[in-house]
């Protein structure tokens, strides 16, 4: 570029610096568009086709006013609606604006977040609140609303996958497993496991006792109804009725058992026999290593004929009653213990009944023996436990001089040792031997004395099966003239096997040994018995059982022999 002759270069510069701030300000929108935020994610040729159309759409229907040209590029925005009438306050005719702030000239739409109920449950504002509204202003909502319906339908019938949020593949719907306030699981849970003894009887709940009764009845048919040497066969009805009461105390226990047998002859030799038992006992802990215990029992039964002391010829089996009780205390020192216990037995005779009708009185016979036994032993194993006792009683019977002039009273002395066995549920119990002797008064008469044997032991080889033994060492008097008495010895085994839930098996097995000190010898007597238990449920159940007894003797009255078969059935609660 030349100056002009005799000017300058100013003229020119002005040019060139008015050209480029016009270039500046045409290419600065260019520009800024290139730092906007581009948009998220690929846009799909049918949303940018049915966009299209919508302009198409409202450029065939919106007539813009005189002189202003139609925009030519750009999405436009769909025109915000409140939902709430009155939300955009009304602008006077003076600024120009319209109901929703639009200019009343202006074409564009209204802009405004999208809304897609497709004018569900709109409401138009009342006339008479806002005024009328412009009829320019009418044509162009009425023709907004057209767009959005034809851009609905159009997206519609060409897009061939839902929009973004109802799209059930790229977006599943949340199911139950999303939700985040879930049910939080229990800390402990009962485990639901099958009852070991589905027959088992439930028992009568009252407060912390359980009462659990049952009654057996039925028929048993034997070949010798009262037991004796000379005894004949008959049809017995037999009827017998047990309970059993428990606590469940959390630190000291008590328990009654009841026991009652009743045999009634329906044919053949005439026969009544009742036998009662009742027992009671309770446990006190006091503390940590002292325990008390006692019990107190009552026992209604018929002498056995086969015993020396019954009086021969007889018609009747006289009856005899026990009224026994004791109280002791253990306490324990380390791996030692002790105890000490004191026993109290009453027993009492019936009268004799021959056939003509006589009776004979047996009250020299009533006795009272009391007795004070201490023990002590030490703990080899928590299993087992040796220990020592010493007893010393005194046996008072409640005539001086018998019937036949003799004193029958003395001390009685016994010493014993064994040991006692707590395996949990496998082998529990103790066993004791020793030395017993009974001493009397009367010089005419020689002590009774012998070995000593007692025990009570349950076993349990196997589950469902349990063994009970049990070992018996008792001093006899005698009522005859010259007659010390004589040692008792009986030993009892039983076992019950549970076949099934609902079958029940058992056997017993019972000897006994009579050392008489009459020059007689000894009297041997031998009993087996099986039977069986089907529960038909937890209430009922059908027994049958068979029965062999024998006793075998030098003297002839005692010599017995019995068989017989027990049919019935029992019901438990």
């Amino acid at each position: 570029m030349e100056a002009p002759p005799g000017g300058s270069f100013r003229p020119a510069s002005i040019v060139c610096l008015l050209t480029a701030l016009l270039g500046t300000t045409v290419l600065a929108p260019h520009a800024l568009a290139q730092q906007q935020a581009p948009l998220r994610g690929p846009v799909g040729e049918n949303v940018l086709q049915a966009q299209s159309n919508g302009r198409r759409i409202l450029a065939q229907n919106t007539v813009p006013p005189t002189g202003t040209p139609p925009p030519d590029s750009g999405i436009p925005s769909r025109p915000y609606e409140p939902l709430s009438p009155g939300a955009l306050p009304p602008v006077t005719g003076d600024e120009g604006l319209g109901l929703r702030g639009v200019p009343l000239d202006s074409d564009l739409l209204p802009s405004g977040p999208a809304d897609d109920s497709n004018n569900l449950g709109a409401q138009s504002p009342p006339v008479d609140q806002f005024g009328p509204i412009p009829e320019d202003r009418a044509a162009r909502t009425v023709a907004s609303r057209r767009v959005r319906a034809a851009v609905d339908e159009e997206t519609t019938n060409s897009i061939p996958n839902p929009p973004i949020e109802q799209n059930r593949e790229a977006n599943p719907p949340a199911g139950p497993a999303e939700r985040d306030n879930l049910p939080e699981p229990a800390i402990e849970r009962r485990a639901i496991r099958p009852d070991p003894e589905p027959f088992a009887p439930f028992g009568i709940r009252a407060g912390t006792v359980t009462l659990r009764p049952s009654i057996s009845t039925g028929l048993r048919a034997t070949t010798n109804a009262d037991g004796s040497s000379d005894g004949s066969g008959a049809l017995l009805s037999e009827t017998r009725l047990r309970a059993r009461a428990t606590t469940d105390w959390s630190r000291h226990s008590a328990w009654l058992d009841f026991d009652g047998l009743y045999d009634k002859s329906l044919a053949g030799e005439d026969y009544s026999a009742p036998n009662i038992a009742l027992r009671s006992g309770f446990q006190l802990d006091l503390g940590a290593r002292t325990t008390v215990k006692g019990e107190v029992g009552y026992r209604y039964r018929q002498e056995d004929p086969s015993a020396p002391t019954t009086i021969v010829g007889t018609s009747n089996r006289p009856a005899v009653q026990d009224i026994d009780a004791n109280l002791g205390a253990r306490r324990e020192f380390g791996q030692f213990f002790a105890d000490v216990k004191g026993n109290v037995d009453h027993t009492t005779y019936g009268n004799a009944e021959f056939s003509d009708g006589s009776t004979t009185s047996q009250k020299d016979r009533d006795n009272t023996f009391a007795s004070v036994a201490l023990r002590g032993g030490f703990e080899m194993s928590p299993a087992i436990k040796p220990f020592a006792e010493v007893e010393i009683g005194k046996l008072m019977y409640d005539e001086a001089v018998d019937s036949n002039g003799f004193r029958r009273s003395g001390m009685r002395t016994g010493l014993r040792g064994g040991v006692e066995l707590d395996i949990r549920e496998k082998l529990t119990g103790e066993l004791a031997l020793g030395y017993l002797r009974q001493d009397i008064e009367d010089d005419r008469l020689n002590a009774v004395e012998g070995l000593s044997v007692d025990g009570a032991i349950k076993w349990s080889p196997q589950r469902g099966t349990d063994v009970d033994i049990g070992l018996l060492t008792r001093i006899e008097g005698a009522t005859a003239p010259g007659d010390s008495g004589s040692i008792f010895y009986e030993g009892t085994v039983g076992i019950k096997r549970q076949a099934r839930a609902n079958l029940d098996l058992k056997a017993n097995l019972f000897v006994s040994l009579r050392d008489n000190k009459d020059d007689t010898g000894w009297d041997k007597g031998f009993g087996a018995e099986i039977g069986a238990t089907y529960w038909f449920n937890r209430f009922f159940g059908l027994d049958i059982s068979a029965r062999h007894e024998l006793t075998r003797s030098e003297v002839d009255t005692r010599n017995t022999n019995e068989t017989s078969i027990f049919v019935g059935v029992t019901l438990q609660r």
